[in-house]
């Protein structure tokens, strides 16, 4: 059997050379971790605030001039609920609004394995007036 204690310098010289601060070399800390995701879940909340911010800037006084659409996305599909908007607002602004908060937590459900429930929220027939704000007619 060769003598292979001329590979040790070389595997300490290896070992050492390593940068530990390279987080692709080390395990993630759960700590870091859970930061992380509740930091994104964060930036998720005040995407859908400033959606509702926008829903929210016109007072309801003609039904006619308000509309809905789905908004957020469940792990295994469909929406978790419906917005009312004024037709009065920049309803591109928040359509794309809607769909970027879709896109994100979607990445965000995948990324961190997320679970949720399965139902689908009923869909409302339209939206209707009342004290200056939109409510939903089922």
């Amino acid at each position: 059997m060769k003598n292979h204690f001329y590979l040790l310098p070389v595997i300490f010289f290896i070992l050492l050379s390593c940068d530990k601060d390279d987080p692709s070399l080390n395990e993630v800390n759960l700590t870091d971790k859970i930061n992380t995701q509740v930091q994104e879940a964060e930036i998720l909340e005040k995407m859908f605030s400033e959606i509702t911010a926008l829903a929210s800037s016109a007072n309801c006084t003609d039904s006619s001039e308000w509309t809905f659409t789905s908004f957020g996305i469940k792990a295994c599909g469909g929406p978790i609920g419906f917005i009312a908007f004024s037709k009065n607002i920049d309803t591109e602004l928040i359509l794309k609004k809607i769909e970027e908060h879709k896109i994100a937590q979607k990445k965000f459900i995948e990324k961190w394995n997320i679970f949720s429930t399965c139902d689908t929220p009923s869909e409302p027939k339209g939206v209707i007036c009342e004290n200056g704000n939109p409510v939903f007619e089922y």
